[in-house]
């Protein structure tokens, strides 16, 4: 089946597909790249102790992959509502207080209501040319896609000015989970762990996974400075927090196989070469930094 995201005439101008030697170096040259400009990023707002670059960078990737995510679902023959949804997922993350040079009111939560409501009440309006599928799956993008905005801001815990380890925390779970789970899965994985929403994760690379992405995370928040926020916390407990940050991004990246496996697409998009869309690199982050900024807040309170 032709990939929605594809265009038909497209077809005719792809390249053949790279061997298999050639995309494992693709993948080994640009995976460090990638992490480098993530980083730069990063380093940026703690050089000047605010968040700004991460906000922006956040903001647009979030409104690609949305537009990726509504893609597949327009593919599938839904009439999603594109502009708003995305314009709402978006909108949020940037930094508003640094751009107005002011606080800024929390005006997105009644925005978003107020979106809900009117994509019910096309339900109405547009009976049969709106379906109930479509304002579902419309409602659905704008709320998965929103769970990024835990990337945002750092949990009350943690100060601003150490916001970036934060990030570098959830990083280390979800890449160093992603890379050791690849790795020990083409080594000595043997069986299969979701063969109907991903064949090649075997349940050899989720423990890898697991064991690598948990080491590194906790790491992170014992030997760096994002220590001072949780002096309190013994360590078994960031032990588990880790644990469970790194086992939120295995499921995050299931959730979007599940999306591309109902869509019937390999990829989510085709913007990087052997790494697929925004949204097939983002996938983890989705679901971990809402259990990263969740676990943060409730150790802080069960460790004053």
């Amino acid at each position: 089946m032709i990939s929605p995201l594809l265009p038909e005439r497209l077809l005719a101008a792809q390249a053949p597909a790279p061997s298999k030697a050639r995309r494992l170096l693709i993948r080994v040259i640009g995976a460090p790249i990638l992490l480098a400009a993530l980083f730069a990023i990063v380093w940026l707002d703690y050089r000047f102790e605010r968040v700004v670059a991460v906000r922006f960078l956040v903001a647009a990737a979030s409104a690609l992959g949305t537009v990726e995510l509504l893609l597949m679902m327009r593919g599938r023959g839904h009439a999603v509502l594109f502009a708003p949804v995305v314009v709402l997922v978006a909108a949020p993350m940037l930094p508003w207080s640094w751009m107005l040079a002011r606080p800024v009111a929390v005006a997105f939560l009644p925005a978003a209501a107020l979106f809900v409501t009117c994509v019910l009440s096309l339900l109405v309006f547009r009976h049969g040319a709106f379906t109930v599928e479509a304002a579902a799956l419309s409602i659905a993008a704008f709320a998965y896609m929103s769970l990024m905005n835990f990337a945002c801001s750092p949990p009350p815990p943690v100060a601003e000015a150490r916001f970036a380890w934060f990030i570098l925390f959830a990083v280390a779970a979800n890449k160093g989970s992603d890379m050791a789970a690849f790795v020990a899965g083409k080594s000595v994985g043997r069986h299969k762990m979701t063969p109907a929403l991903s064949p090649n994760k075997t349940w050899e690379g989720a423990a890898a996974g697991g064991i690598v992405g948990t080491a590194a995370a906790f790491a992170v928040l014992r030997w760096t400075p994002i220590h001072a926020d949780f002096a309190r916390v013994p360590d078994w407990a960031l032990l588990a927090l880790a644990l469970s940050v790194t086992i939120a991004s295995q499921i995050g990246d299931l959730v979007e196989s599940a999306f591309k496996r109902w869509a019937d697409v390999k990829d989510s998009g085709r913007l990087l070469p052997e790494f697929g869309g925004i949204l097939d690199m983002m996938d983890s982050f989705i679901v971990s930094v809402p259990v990263a900024f969740a676990g943060s807040v409730l150790l802080s309170r069960i460790f004053p």
